[in-house]
């Protein structure tokens, strides 16, 4: 493994902050664009292979995930609304590619919306199951991508995952049409937990995560992959707990963030009630707190 000098965003080396060590990786805060990365850098091998095992879909949860295929009804407010922020740009649709498209729910939910997709995911186990969900080719890699030129690009929690994103991005933007849309989200390295409570930031997952932004290092990754960052906002609003609520409620965000509570509708409301209380919390306790956990962007390829 080869450690990591500089910020893989900035390319600064200087003074860096150590947040938190785990197993035998450090993450590294960059004292200049807050960009919070991984050393060292694993091998590709090692890599590749975490995500061929079964597990990492269903049931490695340091890793991946408890069972992803339960998430959807987690994840299903969060893909629609991301294809309503695409519709708004793209009235009359396109051609549109998932990078990481697991097993396919997003893009079935995108071609329901109208779309013609496309989709990569590294985990063949994942990719046979979208194709078959899909009834389309699911390739492992972008080089096995027809040559076409796309209208959208569509990244959910998948920049984390590589270890040099500005040079990625910039292979995918080539993948664009002029005037066509690149639209990501990704854990934001400025919560109050990556920062104040490292030991509690379920995003600080290695090997998988290999580099954590902020909304600026963000914005800078974009820009210097050639796209031109219309936007990059906020979402899930995760503020600190006092610690007896923390404890009362931590089986309750679990079975939420994994789709197995039961029944769904007042589960929710009832999180949404903590979080509310949560929220007015903060702003007593830690008013300089950022509270949300995922950042998302939409960019353009100049036309």
């Amino acid at each position: 493994m080869n450690e990591r000098a500089a910020c893989p965003i900035c390319e600064w080396s200087e003074g860096n902050t150590r947040m938190i060590r785990r197993r035998e990786f450090s993450y590294v805060r960059c004292r200049r664009c807050g960009t919070i990365y991984l050393t060292p850098v694993p091998p590709v091998e090692q890599v590749r292979a975490m995500y061929q095992n079964p597990g990492y879909f269903a049931g490695d949860e340091d890793m991946g995930y408890r069972n992803y295929e339960a998430m959807h009804k987690a994840l299903a407010p969060h893909f629609r609304r991301r294809l309503r922020v695409l519709s708004k740009r793209l009235p009359r649709r396109g051609c549109l590619l998932d990078i990481g498209c697991a097993d396919g729910y997003f893009l079935e939910l995108a071609r329901a919306d109208g779309w013609e997709v496309m989709g990569v995911e590294i985990s063949e186990e994942m990719a046979s199951k979208a194709s078959g969900r899909l009834s389309i080719p699911i390739v492992t890699s972008v080089d096995g991508l027809p040559p076409v030129e796309l209208d959208v690009i569509t990244m959910w929690e998948v920049l984390e995952h590589l270890p040099d994103p500005v040079a990625q991005l910039q292979r995918l933007v080539q993948r664009l049409r002029p005037g066509g849309f690149l639209m990501l989200s990704t854990p934001n390295a400025g919560h109050w937990q990556a920062l104040r409570e490292p030991e509690t930031w379920t995003a600080y997952r290695p090997p998988a995560h290999l580099v954590l932004f902020t909304a600026d290092s963000l914005r800078l990754a974009l820009e210097k992959a050639g796209l031109v960052p219309i936007r990059v906002w906020k979402v899930s609003p995760l503020p600190p707990l006092p610690g007896w609520i923390r404890q009362a409620t931590r089986s309750l965000a679990r079975a939420l963030a994994d789709g197995s509570a039961r029944p769904w509708t007042l589960a929710l409301m009832l999180w949404r009630g903590v979080r509310l209380l949560g929220w007015a919390w903060q702003k007593a306790a830690h008013p300089q707190d950022d509270i949300f956990a995922t950042l998302e962007a939409l960019a353009c390829r100049p036309a």
